[in-house]
């Protein structure tokens, strides 16, 4: 059993009776390293342009994917980073949805996407890349209205 601490809770939403606001799909967070022979400019306009038109042109992926953001760690917000302390040694980092582990198989291990992405992934990519798979637990904000997430908490006035 985990370990409680005496904690008088400003928000009884995260007291520990609470249930957790878990969103209904799974996470993939897939963190990428550009080549060392592409630039960062050229790393960054291939991936949101092409690398994304690619993606979203298999119908594995529209079958399957419910989310996909594209996070990028330029070398300037790496730099200002390392002043709170250590720091991914990554570029990029793609997060997408699924309802299902099952649907995300479906998705990675189609013929469709390996024959859209895997030659233009050795274009600009180190392969492989590292994956976090989670659920999320929405504290603060709206829930995307497609999946049909509950909200979390709010500080608008």
């Amino acid at each position: 059993m985990a370990t409680r601490i005496d904690h008088k809770f400003v928000h009884p939403e995260l007291s520990y009776d609470a249930e957790p606001n878990f969103q209904p799909c799974i996470k993939i967070s897939v963190l990428f390293k550009k080549l060392e022979s592409v630039s960062y400019e050229t790393f960054f306009l291939h991936w949101r342009t092409v690398h994304a038109d690619l993606t979203l042109a298999t119908q594995a992926f529209r079958d399957n994917i419910l989310r996909y953001t594209q996070c990028s760690q330029t070398p300037e917000l790496k730099e200002k980073a390392k002043s709170m302390g250590n720091v991914l040694d990554f570029d990029a980092c793609a997060q997408l949805w699924t309802r299902s582990w099952e649907d995300w198989e479906k998705f990675s291990t189609s013929p469709e996407y390996a024959a859209a992405l895997t030659e233009d992934s050795g274009r600009f990519l180190q392969m492989p890349p590292t994956y976090m798979v989670c659920n999320e637990n929405l504290i603060v904000g709206d829930a995307s209205k497609q999946i049909g997430g509950k909200d979390g908490l709010s500080f608008a006035k």
